[in-house]
């Protein structure tokens, strides 16, 4: 039984790690698709904050996705300068464009995969 659970367990870390990946791989799918990978990427710091950075900052909050949906259909105006210190990095523009190539149910979906990102 104990070999059992500890093979469960395994599978399931290993899961966590390839639907991380996956939301990864999806996220930066749709970032140049639909333009924000001039701004964004996974992991590192471009005019605009990594979405690994960004899932760390919302993940758990209330309203965290109904917030980035919001910043990406209507843009946002230094939202992350006081965050830069906090993670200490320098974020190269003051506003976020609204995207209006974005559909909501698009938006949605990439919160989703940003809010999926493992935040080690």
């Amino acid at each position: 039984m104990k070999k059992f659970l500890t093979g469960i367990f395994t599978a399931g870390i290993i899961f966590s790690g390839a639907v991380a990946g996956d939301a990864a791989q999806e996220v930066e799918k749709l970032a140049k698709q639909y333009g924000c990978s001039g701004c964004h990427a996974v992991d590192k710091v471009k005019a605009g904050p990594p979405y690994r950075m960004i899932a760390k900052e919302y993940k758990g909050k209330p309203n965290a996705k109904e917030t980035l949906v919001k910043s990406i259909l209507g843009g946002s105006m230094m939202k992350w300068q006081s965050k830069a210190k906090k993670y200490k990095i320098k974020i190269k523009m003051a506003y976020m464009p609204a995207q209006h190539g974005v559909n909501k149910e698009k938006a949605e979906k990439i919160v989703d995969l940003i809010l999926k990102l493992d935040t080690k």
